[in-house]
This record gives structure tokens, C-alpha cells and sequence, in this order.
């Protein structure tokens, strides 16, 4: 199952759930309670591992 990052319009909250598809749409805010959330778009760690080092910098090798 894939995890979603949402933000809930309501009260602003930032948070991730862990489900199917179908489950996402019926997801509610764990701050207010609110169904009113949407999915925010972060980014995808490809490498598979933190190197610990600043934004702006990576290494691949």
C-alpha cells in the first residue's frame, strides 16, 4: 500500500497515511476531524538512503 501526505484544508495540519487507493478519499483530519483534506506533492528519496547533508547537495556514486 502506498502512503499519501495530506494537509487538511480546514485547520492546516500536515500528516501521512499508510493506505489503499480507495481509502484515501474517505481519510479525515486527526487534529479537527474534518474531511476537507487534500494530498500535498513532496519529494521521492530515490537512493534509498539518507546521506545526512544539506539541501542543495547530494552525492551518487
Amino acid at each position: 500500500m502506498p502512503s499519501y501526505d495530506l494537509v487538511c484544508e480546514k485547520c492546516g495540519h500536515k500528516f501521512s497515511v499508510f493506505c489503499s487507493i480507495s481509502q484515501k478519499e474517505n481519510q479525515k483530519c486527526p487534529e479537527c476531524d474534518s474531511n476537507d483534506i487534500s494530498q500535498r506533492f513532496t519529494t521521492v528519496n530515490i537512493g534509498g538512503k539518507s546521506s545526512g547533508s544539506s539541501c542543495g547537495t547530494s552525492s551518487f556514486g
